[in-house]
């Protein structure tokens, strides 16, 4: 009678867990095209006249990607930036806790090595994101411009919190980042890269944030996610590996003859 190696049997279970992945990929790519039921304020003197002035390069350039973002003409489009708006608090609360689980319903071998690491890069680039907003201290657009914010959440409430770097956008590079790495298969890869993006870009076109701040923030998230998989033998604990119950010695047999 043949053996099945340890290596085929993990083939076999990958099987069913990439068809399932597939399915929720496309799911996703479905509900950001069809949610997005927010309704665009106007667009106010800030997009019917020339950006205001700004001081230094920098800030220039920053306005102007500002508000290229924020007065955009296209429904299509921002639709699409508004339903990954949405999606966003329930996939950085959500994905976490799934992960856990998916691992624990879905595999014969009890391997979280990549909910793990997924926690990790989470809470880390949380903690960073928070440390730089403090330390920079920079306010959100709408603090100092004429930009009325598109979300449901009023100026009062969101200006406590500091804009650079942007929490949404390094929380999503590092969630897409962190998975993307753990599988790196195609309909995992694409769908994650693009929802990010999306979710990272219509931090401008709600008006929240500068580009300077999406993109440090992303570059914050990628890097702790790529930095935390690279360390990963040193950062995962064996308890948490198929090998700590695969390799696991033999139970220690006593006979006693009489």
């Amino acid at each position: 009678m043949s053996r099945i190696s340890p290596a085929e049997r993990r083939s076999d279970a990958i099987q069913p867990r990439g068809v399932r992945t597939r399915v929720l990929s496309l799911a996703l790519l479905l509900a950001l095209a069809v949610v997005g039921t927010g309704q665009a304020q106007p667009a106010t003197d800030f997009c019917e006249t020339a950006p205001p002035a700004a001081s230094g390069f920098w800030e220039r350039v920053d306005v102007r990607g500002l508000a290229h973002l924020y007065c955009l003409d296209a429904p299509a489009a921002a639709r699409l930036l508004e339903g990954a708006h949405v999606t966003s608090y329930p996939a950085f609360y959500g994905a976490v806790p799934a992960a856990w689980l998916g691992a624990w319903m879905l595999r014969d071998e009890h391997d979280f090595t990549d909910a793990y690491r997924l926690t990790l890069t989470q809470v880390t680039t949380f903690g960073a994101t928070v440390g730089l907003k403090r330390l920079v201290g920079r306010p959100r657009p709408f603090v100092t411009r004429p930009i009325p914010p598109r979300t449901d959440r009023s100026p009062e409430v969101l200006g406590r919190f500091e804009s650079f770097p942007s929490g949404h956008a390094s929380l999503s590079v590092a969630l897409a980042t962190s998975w993307s790495l753990s599988h790196p298969q195609w309909y995992v890869v694409a769908p994650s890269a693009a929802w990010a993006g999306a979710v990272a870009v219509s931090r401008l076109y709600l008006g929240v944030h500068y580009p300077s701040d999406v993109i440090v923030g992303g570059l914050l998230g990628a890097g702790i996610a790529t930095g935390v998989h690279l360390l990963r033998d040193a950062l995962t604990p064996e308890a948490l590996r198929p090998s700590a119950s695969a390799e696991a010695p033999p139970p220690v047999t006593v006979r006693v003859r009489f």
